[in-house]
């Protein structure tokens, strides 16, 4: 019985040894793989990916990071700063959307980077409708993809995510190791056809797994994500101000930003066009990036001038 207890108790602390070791390296690759630059406003964590051509101003969503992007191509570069309150940008620097914004004007003044394509990704909608609002002088055009737009109340249905410790949610995570690429998609995919085509080729679900992971750990993005789901529930955005070249881009199966916030995009903003994804959720620029990339590149080449 002593064998029995003592062999338990060895193999709990390593398990818990060996978490520990997992969150630290974690941590320490999320530092080691950005970049801090002091603004006129404070320091701001980003990365900027690519070599050549245009901007494209990443706005990530909720929760997320700078790890939560999308790829540089040979013609245009991606820059994605952590919004405040997410990983290394300090939730002091601005709460609400256009606070935000001028962070992110005072960060592309950081760079030397004088006007870019903005992008806002869902719980990023927001503070990028704001940034094309009030700066279109540093703005060629405005992409919207499964962007929040108007008030909503998010917090109910991803509390369960939200309220979860970093232990907890790491243990979901981590089991995904052992999980078929099948049983993964089947527990995030509600449609079929999107498994099938997530599954088809795996480099989805690596992007998949990537993207997952860019939630955690809660603890180092929940100043962020406890702003977002206040800001949310009461924000009134200047769609009727924004004059520039917009495109949005909604799943008509998104059931975590329902399409009826591309809709208020389109009646809002003038000379707005809607490209809707037929069978899209919220995972669309996995499922179906073949449709959607192109879409992407054409608008920040065709509105930078390249």
């Amino acid at each position: 019985m002593k064998i029995f207890i003592t062999l338990l108790l060895t193999v709990i602390v390593s398990f818990f040894a060996y978490y520990f070791y997992f969150k630290y390296s974690f941590l320490n690759n999320l530092s080691a793989n950005s970049e801090i630059v002091e603004t006129s406003l404070g320091s701001v964590e980003y990365t900027l990916k690519g070599n050549n051509g245009p901007v494209l101003l990443f706005i990530h969503g909720t929760p997320g990071g700078y790890d939560q992007t999308t790829d540089a191509t040979e013609k245009f570069r991606v820059l994605t700063p952590s919004r405040p309150g997410f990983l290394r940008t300090s939730i002091r620097l601005g709460k609400t959307p256009f606070e935000q914004a001028k962070v992110f004007k005072a960060l592309i003044d950081a760079l030397g980077i004088d006007k870019v394509i903005v992008m806002g990704v869902s719980g990023g909608g927001p503070s990028s409708l704001e940034f094309a609002a009030h700066f279109p002088e540093n703005t060629y055009g405005l992409i919207a993809f499964e962007a929040v737009s108007y008030a909503d109340d998010f917090a109910e249905t991803d509390s369960e995510t939200i309220g979860t410790s970093d232990f907890g949610l790491w243990i979901q995570l981590f089991s995904m190791s052992f999980m078929s690429n099948e049983s993964i998609a089947s527990a995030i995919l509600p449609n079929q056809q999107n498994r099938n085509k997530l599954v088809a080729d795996p480099k989805n679900i690596e992007k998949l797994k990537e993207l997952i992971w860019s939630v955690w750990p809660l603890s180092a993005r929940k100043d962020g994500i406890k702003n977002d789901y206040e800001q949310f529930t009461n924000i009134s955005l200047p769609l009727n101000d924004i004059k520039i070249p917009t495109l949005v881009i909604h799943g008509d199966e998104d059931v975590s930003v329902d399409i009826s916030h591309a809709n208020e995009l389109i009646k809002k903003i003038r000379g707005a066009k809607l490209y809707t994804v037929k069978g899209g959720d919220h995972y669309m620029s996995l499922t179906h990036a073949e449709e959607i990339e192109p879409l992407i590149e054409k608008f920040v080449l065709q509105y930078s001038n390249q």
